[in-house]
């Protein structure tokens, strides 16, 4: 199947794994100046809403998915692809839901060239369990952006561990042009990152096309370029288009990934 995005396609009534649509990693690397070796380890988390399929009784059920895999996989998984993907299996009969766990798994490794793929369905009466994250670090948001500090990210000397965040991320799809808006979180040890700068350089990020994925990335790369963190943990938390949410990582290898257990208010 060629890529979805962009176009009118149906909703297939039967099960079809070949409606997902990988897309090569490597060329969003490149120009962002990542070649070779990764500088980061990491995962793309998924949260699927419209989930549903069949029981062994011919009886609908939904479910709440996450899908979880490496940030090292050769290919990342086209949104929209997902979604006719998961939509094919609503009327297809599963005898359990660790059945359709194991479908998505096995569909989705076979695309991504990863053996590294979780999948967990939550059903309604496990949904209250997943909670709203509300503290996220220090808002940088109440600053006010400069137009005549240069978009580069710069930092001080002073040598600080703290976690800062931002309502305001926003970029565009580089096949639509339609805003894709998140909140940004950074958790780093370093050179003192200088908020001015951090916020007017998320300010002129605004008008950047490229995949959520390549988002994190390039932000991450430039916070290496701008502080030296000797620890640091980037995630770009994305609101939600066609029932899903994005929601990428990055670290630096030897930093303890940042758990964030549950979903943003505004996702």
């Amino acid at each position: 199947m060629s890529n979805p995005l962009g176009k009118t396609v149906p909703y297939s009534a039967e099960f079809d794994p070949k409606l997902l649509f990988p897309i090569d990693r490597a060329e969003a690397r490149v120009r962002i100046g990542i070649k070779g070796s990764l500088p980061f380890e990491g995962v793309d988390r998924w949260t699927c809403y419209e989930m549903s399929w069949l029981d062994s009784d011919g009886t609908p059920k939904v479910g709440i998915a996450t899908i979880e895999y490496p940030a090292d996989t050769p290919c990342l998984v086209e949104s929209k692809s997902l979604k006719l993907f998961l939509g094919s299996m609503n009327f297809t009969r599963y005898e359990s839901k660790s059945e359709v766990e194991s479908v998505i798994i096995r569909e989705l490794s076979q695309v991504l060239k990863s053996e590294s793929v979780s999948v967990t369905v939550a059903l309604p009466d496990e949904w209250m369990k997943m909670g709203i994250v509300n503290y996220l670090g220090d808002s940088i948001d109440d600053r006010v952006v400069n137009k005549d500090l240069s978009t580069q990210l710069r930092s001080g000397l002073e040598i600080v561990e703290e976690t800062l965040y931002s309502n305001l991320l926003r970029s565009l799809c580089p096949v639509t042009s339609q805003p894709d808006w998140g909140t940004l979180v950074i958790k780093y040890r370093g050179q003192r990152l200088d908020r001015d700068s951090l916020m007017t350089y998320l300010t002129a990020h605004r008008s950047y096309q490229g995949f959520h994925e390549e988002c994190c990335e390039r932000i991450f790369s430039d916070v290496i370029g701008a502080c030296a963190p000797e620890s640091l943990w980037v995630g770009c938390f994305y609101t939600r288009r066609g029932g899903l949410d994005i929601n990428p990582e990055r670290w630096l290898p030897g930093t303890k990934r940042h758990q964030l257990i549950g979903r943003l208010p505004r996702q």
